[in-house]
């Protein structure tokens, strides 16, 4: 049978719908109105500008590492302000923010494409389009509508969703430079440095510019896995993208020590371990990391070792979805070594396999710190070690 044309009046008077609601959030924006304020009167007039009853306002959380629902409608109590969203290839927010595209799931509960999130399942969710908002040429958040009528959405409803982002990325922008004209006022008071403002500009600007280069790697991974059919292929993809996101989390830390770009491990490696746990409910993360400092160069092949390890956890150590994974960082100062240690209370992995990718790319990521790999013999689960020097 073939599928019905669609009603030509409904395509107008929806369009006429978007056309009215984007130039009532508009003339909201005429005004300064505090960013606090702003977010919830964008959830509300994204929702009745849609015709849907949930709507969601994500930030990214740079100390967290993931996307915080800063505001939305629909939801139960409690939800705005405390629920978070990982940032891996499997969630559809989450494929937003690594590739800055708008992502359209039609059906939530049949797709092998991507994982639906406990609040969206919570709440009978089948379709969503979420697309990225852009502000001063970085990435600051998502918005997303919602619908528990699977195909809800279509590409007008893709475009009315890009151009609320596009204005609300325009206003997030004003206020955080009328914020940053305060905090100069603010400084001048205490005669800060201008060499110091100059040195957070150009770090962010390198920020910037390499969050944008990942999201274009991203993008071209993304495109890659479209073209592909074979489930494995896809799922490799996948893991490379998640791959990418980790280089991005230890970018996000470099403001902590901006002259010398060094990186603060102990939040960095807890961000990416509370990353995995939002994708997994059922794998606890326990964490026992010193304060170690580390340079970017070495802070980035340490969490991809963190984020290779605990994957493979999860993939071979839990057939039943549930377990802990153990990481710790211990440092001696009369060595000047560090350990990492990742391990779970799984099954157990057996020996690693020689030529296995995943082996592979451990034992060389660690090389290139000057690290050595091991993975001593326990009575229940797997354990791996790295050993690496403290070059600050």
């Amino acid at each position: 049978m073939s599928k019905p044309l669609p009603n030509p009046d409904a395509i107008i008077a929806k369009l006429r719908h978007h056309h009215h609601a984007l130039q009532d959030y508009s003339r909201l924006l005429a005004s300064y109105i505090p960013l606090a304020n702003l977010l919830p009167l964008t959830a509300h007039r994204l929702a009745r500008g849609a015709g849907v009853t949930h709507s969601m306002v994500l930030r990214f959380d740079g100390d967290r590492g993931d996307l915080l629902m800063e505001a939305g409608t629909g939801w139960r109590t409690g939800s705005v302000g405390h629920s978070r969203f990982a940032i891996d290839a499997a969630s559809p927010s989450g494929r937003s923010y690594q590739t800055r595209l708008p992502t359209c799931v039609l059906d939530l509960g049949n797709t092998a494409e991507f994982r639906t999130p406990d609040l969206l399942r919570e709440h009978g969710v089948r379709s969503l389009v979420v697309v990225p908002v852009i502000s001063g040429g970085a990435i600051w958040g998502l918005l997303e509508m919602d619908s528990t009528e699977p195909g809800r959405f279509d590409a007008d409803d893709e475009r009315f969703l890009l151009a609320m982002a596009n204005i609300l990325g325009v206003a997030i922008e004003r206020a955080s430079d009328q914020d940053v004209a305060r905090m100069a006022v603010a400084r001048m008071k205490v005669a800060a440095s201008e060499a110091t403002e100059a040195q957070t500009l150009r770090l962010s600007e390198m920020q910037h510019r390499m969050k944008n280069n990942l999201a274009v790697v991203s993008s071209m991974l993304m495109l890659e896995q479209q073209q592909h059919g074979d489930a494995y292929v896809k799922e490799r993809l996948r893991g490379l993208m998640d791959r990418v996101a980790a280089i991005g989390l230890a970018h996000e830390q470099l403001g902590a020590h901006q002259e010398d770009a060094m990186v603060e491990l102990a939040p960095y490696v807890g961000r990416l371990a509370e990353n995995l746990a939002l994708q997994h409910g059922g794998v606890r993360i326990e964490t026992g990391i010193e304060a170690i400092t580390v340079p970017l160069d070495h802070a980035v092949p340490l969490g991809l070792i963190v984020n290779e390890l605990m994957a493979n956890a999860v993939k071979y150590a839990f057939p039943g979805g549930f377990g802990t994974i153990r990481i710790d960082l211990r440092c001696d100062q009369a060595s000047k070594e560090a350990t990492l240690s990742v391990a779970d209370d799984g099954v157990g992995m057996g020996p690693p396999r020689p030529g296995s990718l995943g082996t592979l790319l451990v034992d060389g990521l660690a090389g290139q710190i000057g690290g050595a790999v091991t993975r001593p013999p326990v009575e229940r689960g797997s354990t791996v070690e790295v050993r690496f020097p403290i070059v600050t």
